[in-house]
């Protein structure tokens, strides 16, 4: 009996030893997640061309920010400028300048540039030159369209335009770091909205902005959802893969929806958790049942 109760003992020892080290195993491998590194499969100094680069156009809805400047006739810009807005026509006034041509640079107040919404025909309205078609076109051309206009129109011989996007933004879903601190990194507005600086950024560049994809993520499950007429086309990187290059979603275009598929979910963890749990107190009550049925075999 004694050799028994002895046996029983260490039975008990060791099922209960085994049986909690496989629940913090367990607990651990559900709660935990390996930091992930980008583009494995790339090759150092080799070059890979992306094959999609066609930049951004404009589109209905979009915001654009447009100055005009004129190094030998500051004053003539007035009208062609926010209403109110001043132009400064000395350096003394200098507050911010806009590159031109050469090197050169021409005196602007910050408060030189007014925002023009295309409207649902693809058309801006510019003061003095009246409607203009934008849709369609880059930055680039919308400048050099005002510009050749004040030109031909003997409005302004020396014009130089600067066009920008006001409201150039992406939408982030899913498994974004940013998107599950408080304090959110980059340009994050509210419910996900990021601004973008530049109208060539690409899904690296936004993930550097944005603080990254979660330890969360699938990261060979990043899609980016993107208008295209009436029409969304779906896209989806791996960015473990130097494919993403090759994709056409490797620069964003604005409006462009990012979404991070998640591994797990945290419903899903606590679920697996539960279900971990309730496993190990079917095995623990099973082997103290096994060992009870024994012990009443001896006695017999």
């Amino acid at each position: 009996m004694k050799r028994y109760t002895s046996m029983r003992k260490k039975i008990l020892h060791v099922t209960g030893f085994v049986l909690s080290t496989l629940a913090l195993i367990s607990l651990s491998s559900c709660d935990s997640a390996k930091r992930t590194n980008y583009l494995r499969d790339i090759e150092v100094a080799k070059v890979y061309g992306v094959k999609y680069d066609a930049g951004i156009v404009i589109q209905k809805g979009d915001k654009l920010g447009i100055i005009v400047t004129s190094l030998r006739n500051p004053e003539l810009t007035l009208p062609f400028n926010a209403k109110g807005s001043t132009v400064a026509t000395t350096t003394t006034a200098v507050t911010s300048s806009v590159s031109l041509p050469d090197g050169v640079n021409a005196p602007v107040s910050p408060d030189a540039q007014h925002s023009y919404l295309v409207d649902a025909e693809g058309n801006i309205q510019f003061p003095v030159l009246g409607t203009l078609q934008v849709k369609g076109l880059t930055l680039e051309q919308v400048s050099e369209l005002i510009r050749t206009r004040l030109v031909s129109g003997k409005y302004l011989m020396d014009a130089h335009v600067v066009t920008k996007f006001d409201n150039l933004r992406v939408y982030l879903l899913g498994a974004f770091e940013a998107l599950g601190s408080n304090g959110s990194a980059g340009k994050i507005t509210d419910r996900g909205s990021f601004l973008l600086d530049d109208p060539k950024t690409n899904i690296l560049e936004l993930l550097s902005k944005s603080g990254g994809l979660s330890e969360q993520a699938d990261f060979e499950r990043v899609n980016v959802i993107r208008r295209v007429g009436s029409e969304y086309v779906y896209y989806r990187l791996d960015m473990l893969s130097k494919n993403i290059f090759e994709s056409p979603a490797f620069y964003l275009q604005q409006n462009d929806i990012v979404y991070a598929e998640y591994k797990y979910r945290k419903k899903d963890t606590e679920s697996k958790i539960l279900s971990t749990v309730a496993y190990l107190t079917t095995a623990m009550s099973t082997v103290v049942t096994a060992i009870a049925l024994v012990g009443l075999f001896n006695k017999k």
